[in-house]
């Protein structure tokens, strides 16, 4: 995928989202960074059960109440375009208003989750982690989780500037984005 353009030796060619997407699998996931592919670490067990977790106490209060469509990790959201950009949360909800009349694509989607849940692995990199924030901030996703299971926190983002950490004993709510939804940060683990 990556290759040199005439008149730049050494330099790599930029994968678009549409390249990415048709990606023989090679059994790992990959995101897409400013046209340059990232391989992810395969997920730890904890990783798995907690965003597990995560995802069912999402679906349960999203469907019971019709808000729209929860998902889990290895669906690819393009964020931004020309270099593109795509990430792939570990739990996502996208409304209802916002899926697209034919349903949910079978490609990636061309928006940014209304909410994106990130749940740290010690392979995460902490500038990654930044990094991953606030590309969701800039293509318009309305509150992302960072969700720690070794301290047992949750950090909330609604703009570069609104953050919040809660611990296990405090409640998380969906606010706006996720109306309704509430539980303690400790259900999670």
């Amino acid at each position: 995928m990556h290759g040199t353009t005439p008149g730049q030796e050494g330099a790599k060619a930029l994968v678009t989202a549409e390249a990415l997407l048709h990606t023989p699998d090679d059994g790992f996931v990959h995101e897409l960074v400013r046209g340059e592919v990232r391989n992810m670490t395969p997920a730890g067990a904890r990783h798995g059960v907690v965003a597990s977790k995560i995802d069912h106490l999402l679906r349960a209060h999203v469907d019971a109440n019709d808000l729209g469509v929860v998902g889990a990790a290895d669906t690819g959201f393009v964020l931004s375009r020309n270099p593109d950009t795509v990430r792939a949360p570990d739990v996502f909800f996208v409304r209802r208003d916002r899926v697209p009349a034919d349903g949910v694509p079978e490609e990636f989607w061309q928006l940014a989750p209304d909410l994106a849940v990130e749940v740290i692995s010690a392979s995460n990199d902490p500038d990654d982690m930044q990094a991953k924030v606030l590309e969701y901030l800039a293509a318009g996703t309305r509150m992302i989780w960072l969700v720690y299971p070794r301290t047992r926190a949750v950090t909330v983002y609604r703009s570069a500037k609104s953050i919040r950490l809660l611990s296990a004993e405090e409640n998380l709510s969906g606010e706006d984005v996720l109306p309704g939804f509430s539980c303690k940060v400790a259900d999670f683990f």
